[in-house]
């Protein structure tokens, strides 16, 4: 079955003969001659061919005339009074391809676009642009280029006099067949799912969608996607490498000393928002680690790094003997622990017990409890269980939700003086808005 065409077709006022010329349906079948036509007949078009069976019998003629006989199907709908509602019959069209195309998968599906109302050809448009099987829409022009004027009395319709006066029966008649470029809708029904996932934070899926469009977007839209896919991976090199052609900015913070840990705080923040709670707990620990150190820095006026060695891997660990040397820090950490202190490597606990022996800003020292204590009572559950983790999960293993557990990072950045404007925690909103108004060309 192979190589064959196939032709759906809602029928109009139109079919099959109107003004002495071919109806879209009989003038798609004279122009394509599909091998086999299934007609769609609303109750108003079940009546008429019953009455004088003027759609079967126009067809079986030019199948005559042509000498290609058609195979005549017909999806006949009695009770179908409601031809303007686009939503059923999008929903029946679909069914009903998916049918026709199940029986000849290797064959073409000819789509007529043209007859039937309105709801009806916009259906047809939207599946044959959007549907994964192959579906040709086709256009038919009225001779006049103009809305035709239906000379015929439909009611009274001397079916075997119109076949007789139709002027297409002539072997030099005009071709008034146009294949719809749906790629334009295609397209556009793709733009609109690129800015969705723009607006979800999904770039990757935002990315694999723009690769498919039949008219490329912009190189610098591209770029553009390409750097925001960079930015939720951490990727800074490739941010600066996707947008330096342009001289286009998406980081607020250029300082290597911070860019870093607040592009992290706000990755985790986008986990937040997609509501990926267990993978947001899980990313707190590196980033409490960094803070408390910070902290240390700054109200301790220790730096960490002075009390460790680095591993050929890069890792940092602590030395013991060095922290032995300094009898307050090394008195802080084995009084911090019941069996004393025996750490290598490093742990935002280990931090903060040096803290609590060495800042006396208690605001900081109680806001780093809290921070470590919430990362306590989650971090262990979601790395090692494999659990169901929702807002109300979070909020009865900690008194805290994700969104107010990022709330206390975000305040301890504040609380540490790193040199972040209000503004800069909106930049992700910042960057999705420049990409959207540039395909929207604003």
């Amino acid at each position: 079955m192979s190589g064959k065409k196939i032709l759906f077709s809602p029928i109009g006022g139109t079919d099959p003969v109107s003004n002495f010329r071919d109806g879209a349906m009989l003038h798609i079948c004279r122009v394509y001659q599909p091998d086999i036509v299934y007609l769609y007949l609303s109750k108003e078009m079940c009546e008429f061919q019953e009455r004088d069976n003027r759609y079967r019998y126009c067809l079986e003629k030019l199948g005559e005339k042509l000498g290609h006989p058609f195979r005549i199907y017909s999806y006949e709908k009695p009770e179908l009074k409601e031809v303007q509602i686009f939503d059923s019959f999008i929903l029946e069209y679909r069914e009903l391809l998916k049918e026709i195309h199940k029986k000849y998968p290797e064959d073409e599906i000819l789509l007529n676009v043209s007859s039937g109302t309105p709801a009806m050809k916009s259906a047809l448009q939207i599946l044959a642009a959007t549907g994964e099987s192959r579906m040709r829409p086709i256009q038919v022009s009225t001779p006049q280029r103009k809305i035709n004027p239906h000379a015929e009395d439909r009611e009274n319709y001397d079916v075997e006099t119109y076949w007789e006066l139709n002027e297409d029966n002539e072997d030099d008649f005009e071709n008034r067949c146009v294949e719809s470029q749906n790629f334009y809708l295609v397209d556009e029904i793709r733009k609109e799912a690129v800015i969705k996932q723009i607006r979800a934070y999904d770039y990757v899926a935002a990315l694999a969608i723009a690769e498919e469009m039949t008219v490329p977007l912009q190189d610098e839209v591209m770029a553009m996607l390409r750097a925001a896919s960079c930015r939720l991976k951490l990727n800074i090199h490739g941010i600066d490498q996707e947008l330096k052609p342009y001289g286009i900015e998406f980081l607020p913070i250029r300082d290597d000393n911070i860019r870093g840990i607040f592009e992290y705080v706000l990755n985790l923040e986008i986990k937040v928002k997609k509501e990926e709670y267990a993978d947001f707990l899980r990313a707190i620990t590196p980033v409490v680690l960094e803070l408390f150190k910070m902290a240390l820095k700054q109200y301790g006026g220790i730096d960490w790094k002075q009390f460790c060695n680095r591993t050929n891997a890069g890792r940092w660990r602590w030395d013991m003997q060095k922290l032995r040397e300094d009898p307050v820090i090394w008195r802080n950490l084995n009084q911090g622990f019941p069996n004393g202190f025996s750490g290598t490597d490093i742990y935002s606990i280990h931090i903060l017990k040096m803290m609590q022996g060495a800042v006396t800003d208690q605001q900081i020292l109680h806001l780093s409890d809290e921070i470590h204590e919430i990362e306590r009572s989650v971090r262990n559950m979601t790395a090692h269980n494999l659990i169901s983790v929702t807002e109300s999960w979070v909020r009865r293993k900690c008194d805290h939700t994700p969104r107010e557990i990022f709330e206390l990072l975000k305040q301890y950045m504040k609380k540490i003086r790193l040199r972040i404007k209000e503004e800069d925690w909106d930049s992700y909103d910042c960057m999705n808005q420049k990409i959207i108004e540039k395909m929207q060309g604003k």
